[in-house]
This record gives structure tokens, C-alpha cells and sequence, in this order.
């Protein structure tokens, strides 16, 4: 069978390739969460490098040059050898990197030549090398323009927080996050519930996952500082979710859409109230959205995904007094 499979290699090649590709696709997609889990070469981001890369082994494969195709397979299961490391090292794993690096080693595992091993080992060890030296990384999201992070909060600053429980529920989430926009209209009965009935003191913690979340982050700070309360607070999370549908990503067209629903805000300087949420950000792990912590006793639970945070929520309500 395995003679089988090595005399149709180049074919089996192209499907591998093809699976390849279709993973790094599918990564780009939320679907039950977004996860988050950045790296980057010269500042590339590896989504690209792996299209690439798969790119260019798709061409040598057709062209037949297989000491090249060979060098490059192993240099890039040497990459794959650190990534997979990285992710044990940091406990955050990504299930489309993980399969990625799988399509690798099968790729790696079909066009082995033990009369090439010397040149296999020098390129797994290059790429290994490479990659240490060459990777960036983030495990979790941060606000980039805060250099010092805090969880000491002065009185002035202000926080999206709502409640006075001794329960503490962060919810974070990404106006730019499909299963997010799914889960918060179906939140906020609940939210309203429980914070009228002091069961919980809930946070909101926008997560910069996506790009443009940043500009909608500071904007929902700037229409809570015009009037901080839940109903306007949940009332500006649906109308900036709307916009992120849209597609608003300058921020003269999102001024001119919140007008246009009737929302006002009041710009201040975020950076404080920035470094604390990221503070929040890295505290609690967080690398994908939707996420909620629930903090009550010394206990901290975390929930990821739509269904499992309705669920943790609704249990609140249930196990309370009424």
C-alpha cells in the first residue's frame, strides 16, 4: 500500500496541497469563536506565508524538481517542529495550525528519500533555526498602543463595568467576531436580569482581534462617557455590531452612522481605561472571542463559544435566591 501511495505521490501531493489551503481558509472563518494566536515573519502574517508556501511547493511539485521540493518540505517541517513547540510552551493551541502542520508531516512523510536524509535533517534543522530566530508572536490580544498595563484602577478612569456583585463577569468580545454579534442581542435579558437583581457585576471587554476593532472600542468608551449606563451600554454594543456588518472602518463614517441612529458620544483620552482592560486581557488568557470569566469565591471559571456562555449565565440565574 505505501509503495502504492509513494508511486502516486505527485498527485497525492496536489490533494494535500489543496486540504492545505483549505485550512487556512477555514482559520480566517469564526465560526463557535475566533480564535487568536498572531505570527508573523518580517511581518507577514503566516495565513499569507502559508498560502504562499503551499504555493510554491504546489510549483515544483508539477515542475518534477524534487531536491528542491524535498529541501523545501524539510524546512518547513522544521518550521511546523518549532510552531507545534511553541503552542505546547505557551498551553494556546490552534486546532487549524495543529492540522496544518499534520497535512506537513504527511506531505514530509510521503516524499522522504532515505538516500537524502543528510540533506532532510540539515534543512529540518535550518527551518527549525530559522523560525527562532524569525517568528513573532502573540498569544494574547492587547491594545498596541498601551506600553504599560494595570489592574490598579483609579476612581476617574472609566470602565464599561455595571453592578455591584461580588460576582464578576467579563464578557469579551469583537464587534468583528460573527458568533459575538450572534451571542449579545441573545445576552441582554439576561445581562439586564441579573444586574437589576445583583447577582452579577458584568464588564465588557472589547477584544482587538480584528484590525478595526480598536476604533470601535474607543468609540464605545466615548458614548459611555457622554452617559455611563447598562441600557445605553448595551444599545451602543447593537448599534456598533450594525456597523461592523456594514463594513465601517473609518472613523468619520462611523461618527456619521452613529449620528445617524441617534447615538452621541464624547471623545476623552482612552489610553487609561485601554491599559486596564488589556491588563484584564492578559490576567485572564484570553485568545478567542466570545469568552466570558466568571469570578465569584476565588474561583475563576471561563467559558468560550455562544451556547457554553448562555448556559454559564443562565445557571447564575438560576442558583440565586430569587
Amino acid at each position: 500500500m505505501w509503495r502504492i501511495l509513494k508511486d502516486k505521490k505527485h498527485w497525492i501531493n496536489i490533494i494535500l496541497f489543496f486540504a492545505g489551503v483549505v485550512i487556512v481558509v477555514l482559520y480566517s472563518i469564526c465560526e463557535e469563536s475566533c480564535r487568536y494566536l498572531r505570527g508573523s515573519i518580517f511581518n507577514i502574517d503566516l495565513k499569507y506565508l502559508g498560502l504562499f508556501y503551499m504555493g510554491i511547493l504546489t510549483l515544483f511539485n508539477i515542475l518534477k524538481r524534487e531536491l528542491i521540493f524535498l529541501f523545501l518540505l524539510s524546512l518547513g517541517t522544521g518550521a511546523e517542529l518549532y510552531l507545534i513547540g511553541f503552542q505546547i510552551k505557551n498551553s494556546i493551541y490552534c486546532s487549524y495550525c495543529l492540522l496544518f502542520g499534520a497535512i506537513i508531516f504527511l506531505l514530509f512523510l510521503l516524499n522522504f528519500e532515505r538516500t537524502k536524509k543528510v540533506l532532510i535533517i540539515i534543512s529540518i534543522v535550518i527551518g527549525f533555526i530559522m523560525f527562532s530566530f524569525l517568528f513573532e508572536s502573540s498569544v494574547t490580544p492587547v491594545y498596541a498602543e498601551e506600553r504599560r498595563f494595570t489592574i490598579n484602577v483609579p476612581e476617574d478612569i472609566l470602565l464599561p463595568s455595571f453592578g455591584n456583585s461580588q460576582v464578576k463577569v467579563r464578557l469579551y468580545t469583537d464587534y468583528f467576531c460573527g458568533p459575538c454579534k450572534s451571542l449579545e442581542p441573545q445576552l441582554e435579558h439576561i445581562i439586564t436580569d441579573l444586574v437589576k437583581k445583583n447577582i452579577i457585576t458584568i464588564a465588557f471587554i472589547d477584544t482587538p482581534i480584528h484590525a478595526k476593532t480598536t476604533l470601535y472600542a474607543r468609540y464605545f468608551l466615548y458614548i459611555l462617557n457622554e452617559k455611563n449606563e447598562l441600557v445605553r451600554a448595551l444599545r451602543a454594543r447593537a448599534v456598533l455590531f450594525d456597523a461592523a456588518k456594514n463594513k465601517i472602518t473609518e472613523k468619520e463614517k462611523l461618527e456619521a452612522f452613529l449620528r445617524k441612529k441617534g447615538v452621541k458620544f464624547k471623545p476623552f483620552d482612552t489610553k487609561p481605561t485601554f491599559s486596564v482592560l488589556s491588563s484584564y486581557l492578559k490576567e485572564d488568557r484570553i485568545d478567542a472571542t466570545p469568552t466570558c470569566v466568571i469570578c465569584s469565591g476565588g474561583k475563576k471559571d471561563r467559558f468560550t463559544g455562544p451556547l457554553d456562555i448562555i448556559k454559564a449565565l443562565n445557571r447564575l440565574r438560576e442558583s440565586s435566591p430569587r
